[in-house]
């Protein structure tokens, strides 16, 4: 196995994605514990309100993208983490002057989405600059951190039934602060189209959507991003909590304790890609995940005990963490650098843009049909997107480019 080298820069990197991670992960847990257990929103209801909240990522991320190759992404960070402090600081102080009803839990929703909407493209697009020429290893390192503090902040979400909300909300805002810090740390620098003439928004965003359609391997791998958005990322925010309601009449260490399982499922994939120091075949390993997470997800349809439910859960996060790190490879490794923060957003914009769609469609599919049938709709909906792509486009012989 060759060593490891990127650039002194990554280990800011990596704390400013923990510092990104960890609030999203408070995030999850502490907006599912308000709406399901607090508010006890029905099913149709709670599903609407998760969508409302991931709405401004399907509408903003694009030009969060377009934002982050004009203006120096590092900048762009900080001012972004220290602003999003201020909505869990608000939502503490409402908390504790007692005032706090959906539409002020549903404006902490929007206002993250907004926040997140631009934060993903700024970072993915500095990737690259400290990566030393290893994107894949990159990729995977920071996959696996990203995974691990999520889960931490999962954690931390989930102590809200016995600590109370309030500290939470403020150990989320003091993180997001302390993300500033990392991001000043990042390496400074021009725009990557430094010394291009600049054209409208609009043309550039159609430049970087264009190539998204004309490159036949981007193309393949965002249409599996969109599959995944609609049928896993935003069907997982409403199916574990209302199947831990339920199912299971759990509260907030059980909704953590699920999301929880599918990180450390994610985790555990991880470790083994950078154990094995990479995959030749990145489009290949993608798809066999996609068919490994709808049988991994079949369980649940049936009238299983908590702990397979916990089980498959794990099982389907594993699929999920080769999923992410082999499609954001393929994505960084075939954008031009010029590029690269538009066509990451368009990733971003599969996966975390598709999730309102999901979360809407779960919802109503839990509340009409209940857990067990509803699950049988991502099974199908992945299974045939993942035929469909392989019909249709050559991702299965597509390698890796990065040097080992």
């Amino acid at each position: 196995m060759h060593r490891f080298a990127p650039t002194p820069y990554a280990p800011w990197y990596f704390a400013s994605v923990a510092a990104f991670m960890i609030p999203t992960g408070i995030q999850s847990v502490m907006l599912s514990y308000l709406l399901a257990i607090e508010l006890h929103q029905p099913a149709s209801r709670f599903g609407i309100t998760q969508m409302l909240g991931q709405l401004p990522v399907l509408v903003l991320l694009v030009f969060g993208g377009w934002l982050a190759d004009r203006v120096d992404p590092r900048r762009l960070l900080i001012g972004l983490q220290a602003g999003a402090a201020l909505m869990p600081t608000l939502l503490a102080a409402a908390l504790w002057r007692g005032q706090v009803g959906e539409t002020l839990v549903l404006m902490y929703a929007v206002v993250w989405g907004v926040f997140s909407a631009f934060a993903i493209p700024a970072r993915d697009g500095l990737l690259n600059r400290v990566a030393g020429g290893q994107v894949q290893r990159m990729v995977t390192l920071a996959t696996g951190v990203q995974v691990t503090t999520q889960m931490l902040g999962q954690a931390l979400g989930g102590r809200a039934g016995h600590w109370g909300p309030i500290g939470v909300l403020l150990a989320q805002a003091l993180v997001l602060l302390a993300g500033a810090f990392a991001a000043a740390r990042l390496p400074a620098g021009a725009h990557s189209g430094t010394g291009a003439p600049r054209e409208s928004m609009w043309r550039e965003i159609g430049g970087g959507l264009a190539l998204l359609f004309s490159d036949s391997t981007i193309r393949a791998t965002f249409l599996l991003i969109c599959s995944m958005g609609v049928f896993f990322a935003g069907v997982m925010v409403v199916l574990i909590p209302l199947a831990v309601r339920d199912l299971y009449t759990g509260g907030a260490q059980q909704i953590a304790l699920g999301l929880i399982a599918f990180g450390v499922g994610t985790l555990v994939s991880i470790a083994t890609m950078i154990r094995l120091g990479g995959v030749r075949r990145p489009g290949r390993a993608l798809c066999l995940s996609q068919f490994a997470g709808c049988a991994a997800l079949t369980p649940i349809a049936l009238a299983s005990p908590a702990w397979v439910f916990y089980l498959s859960v794990f099982v389907w996060g594993l699929c999920g963490g080769v999923a992410m790190t082999m499609s954001r490879t393929i994505m960084q490794e075939n954008a031009p650098a010029a590029y690269r923060s538009r066509v990451m957003a368009a990733f971003s914009l599969g996966g975390t843009g598709g999730a309102p769609i999901g979360s809407l469609l779960m919802g109503f599919a839990i509340g009409s049909l209940g857990v067990r049938w509803a699950v049988v709709i991502p099974i199908v909906g992945v299974a045939m997107s993942t035929l469909a792509v392989m019909a249709t486009h050559g991702l299965w012989r597509v390698p890796s480019r990065s040097r080992p």
